[in-house]
């Protein structure tokens, strides 16, 4: 970052010292021409005003035109009021250095000291030739050397521009890209507006479309959607890609932002038209945008970036085509989020961790056979936080890793006390994706047995299908390891996502656990009744235990029994208990 800096300032003091350069070398070519000329001598004032429209206009043909008459003026000049050689010396050196900066990279300085010499080659006394010619020799040399390299600069820095151009392009779809986006975002930080406001635009279900079409056609399909989109907006908007099928558009105003904001909130909701053709073959890509504003954030645009992130997903969450602002709903969920993230790496120091039992009951025998450890985080100040509050963030910053180790410890611990009580009740406990992708989970377990002497047969690991489907040979083997040393393996929520029964048959599994989803409306629903019955079939067929989950009802019990479900466990027997409360409920009696 300093390094960077350093080149731009040495840049910028480039630029002024050889602004200050030109305009001495202006001033001291004015003042020979107004000194040393007898004739008109106040029309040479028209020289540097001529200089001065070359320097400061923006139209080249202009520029030209004043390069023009200035140089016009001077030749017209020493024609008619021919000057000591001795005079015009400063002239022969400094004009052409003018026209380099004027025009660098070109032919006009050195044009510019051949015309010099040749004007005052006419009027040239015989005597000064040799002076003469040592200066003409010396001012086309300086000259052609000044503008070769001027020329070889030239080109180099357009060669940068275009690499520093292409460096912040997206290739596919011309856009400007993610490292142009934070780049912009560094910017804004750094300067004195605060009037801005983000769109976030994520593509729904892109990834499906693109996988079913093929990345070629994916491609086009992006392509059409950024031409759209672009056409769409105003001068006052930016259109980036900054991810896959992530977009982003910023909107820079002032006290119209409100205005500028609606506007183009207006031709996202009703210009855009989510059907693209890709071969003659339409197909709809819908979006969800989320919105927010600069000055929410104190000018942070990295949390200005994360509100208009987290109002998209709300978007994502109550339908296609949605545009949600991020407000003060959000505001609070943000704020009880970054308190969780922030605050649940001292959780299991501070001892605010501890785990709730669920028992585990026969349905033949409506007895206890097991339980279920489930994850509690009691905050000082927050209370109860749930666990999907803050599993999900324990997993994205792989604090879950420590948290599981301590779950599957403490969850041993405690079976171990049950067992030497002589109440053997199998513990069950739920293992993260993280935990299998990151961490060796065989070292984990079997080390936490042998150090808490606890027998492998009372203990269940539950994972989940996405778990499976995640790093397929990796579960595979390390469940397979896992049975080997006697500990049982369940499929936890079987049947709400991949349900793969290729995987299935793979899988050294123990039990299956029917998710409360389909429990919910079995009773009801004959759709769900065929679920279950369909679940515990092949189940039983593979030779695997069925457990059902958040049973709340006689009538979902009775139904259960009936499609000969082995093991439930829900509110209608028992809520999760501390372990205070399970051993005064279910140990002492």
């Amino acid at each position: 970052m300093h390094k960077s800096m350093s080149v731009y300032t040495q840049r910028l003091l480039l630029k002024r010292l050889v602004i200050f350069l030109y305009f001495c070398s202006i001033a001291l070519i004015t003042y020979t021409l107004i000194a040393e000329h007898h004739v008109a001598r106040w029309l040479y004032l028209l020289f540097p005003l001529l200089m001065c429209c070359a320097f400061f206009l923006k139209s080249t043909q202009l520029k030209i035109y004043s390069a023009i008459g200035s140089m016009a003026l001077i030749l017209i000049g020493g024609y008619l009021d021919p000057l000591e050689l001795d005079a015009i010396e400063e002239s022969f050196i400094l004009l052409p250095l003018c026209y380099i900066i004027l025009f660098p990279g070109s032919l006009w300085p050195i044009s510019t000291a051949v015309l010099l010499i040749i004007s005052y080659l006419i009027n040239l006394p015989p005597e000064d030739f040799d002076e003469f010619l040592e200066d003409a020799i010396e001012v086309l040399v300086i000259t052609t050397f000044a503008s070769v390299m001027a020329y070889y600069q030239s080109k180099l820095s357009d060669q940068m521009q275009r690499y520093k151009r292409d460096s912040l392009t997206d290739l596919l779809t011309g856009l400007p890209n993610r490292k142009c986006f934070f780049n912009d975002m560094e910017e804004i930080e750094k300067g004195d507006s605060q009037d801005y406001a983000l769109f976030y635009i994520d593509l729904d279900g892109f990834k499906s479309v693109n996988d079913s079409l093929g990345h070629t056609q994916g491609d086009k399909l992006l392509t059409a959607f950024a031409e759209h989109v672009s056409s769409l907006l105003f001068d006052y908007n930016k259109f980036y890609r900054v991810g896959g099928d992530e977009f982003a558009i910023t909107v820079k105003g002032g006290d119209d932002l409100g205005d500028l904001i609606s506007e183009t909130e207006h031709q996202l909701k009703y210009g855009y038209k989510p059907s693209f053709k890709v071969g003659n073959v339409p197909h709809n890509l819908d979006y969800s945008v989320g919105v927010a504003l600069l000055e929410e954030t104190q000018k942070d645009t990295d949390l200005w970036c994360k509100n208009a992130d987290i109002a998209m997903n709300k978007a994502k969450l109550r339908g296609k085509n949605t545009i949600q602002w991020y407000d003060m709903e959000l505001l609070d969920e943000t704020i009880r989020e970054y308190q969780i993230e922030k605050e649940l790496g001292q959780a299991l120091g501070k001892e605010q961790l501890c785990l709730a039992y669920q028992p585990k009951v026969c349905c033949k025998e409506d007895k206890i056979i097991g339980v279920e450890a489930l994850i509690r985080w009691i905050h000082p100040e927050l209370g109860m936080i749930p666990p999907n509050s803050f599993i999900p963030i324990a997993e994205r910053s792989t604090q879950i890793i420590p948290i599981g180790r301590w779950v599957i410890e403490q969850a041993c611990k405690q079976a171990k006390e049950w067992a030497d009580a002589g109440q053997s009740y199998c513990v069950s406990v739920n293992v993260s994706t993280v935990q299998f992708v990151h961490d060796n989970i065989y070292q984990v377990i079997s080390s936490t047995l042998m150090s808490t002497g606890l027998s492998p047969e009372l203990l269940e690991v539950e994972i989940t299908e996405t778990t499976l489907m995640t790093q397929p040979e990796q579960v595979i083997s390390a469940c397979e390891k896992l049975r080997d040393l006697g500990v049982k393996v369940a499929i936890d929520d079987f049947g709400v996502a991949y349900s793969s029964l290729n995987y299935l048959k793979q899988l050294p599994i123990d039990i299956l656990k029917i998710d409360k989803s389909f429990v919910d409306d079995c009773v009801t629903e004959h759709t769900d009744h065929m679920l279950v019955r369909t679940i515990i079939q092949m189940g039983h067929n593979l030779g695997k235990t069925v457990v059902a989950e958040g049973v709340e009802t006689t009538e979902q019990l009775q139904l259960l029994k009936g499609e000969d479900c082995n093991i439930y466990q829900g509110y209608f027997f028992s809520k999760p208990l501390f372990i205070e409360e399970f051993n005064a409920k279910y140990i002492s009696g």
